[in-house]
């Protein structure tokens, strides 16, 4: 998959501000998920704020391991909520 996202900002709540190549615009919340094993490593407000992109991935370390979440499923949890 081609790198979709510019860039990603982290927001009070578990949201995400996804910014896309084409100048569009998402906010995915994520209050749910950080709730779910799949999630959890990224519920500590301090990580949830480490958010970067890498190519179509948004990517967060927490000093010993990374945890990466495709854009695409990102979206589809935006969908679901």
């Amino acid at each position: 998959m081609d790198a979709v996202l510019k860039s990603v900002t982290p927001l009070k709540g578990y949201r995400l501000k996804l910014t896309f190549l084409n100048g569009s615009t998402a906010v995915v919340n994520l209050e749910k998920q950080v709730r779910t094993l799949r999630f959890a490593r990224i519920a500590p407000k301090e990580i949830f704020a480490t958010a970067r992109i890498e190519g179509d991935k948004v990517v967060w370390v927490d000093g010993v391991t990374t945890f990466s979440v495709y854009c695409c499923e990102l979206l589809d949890a935006m969908m679901m909520a």
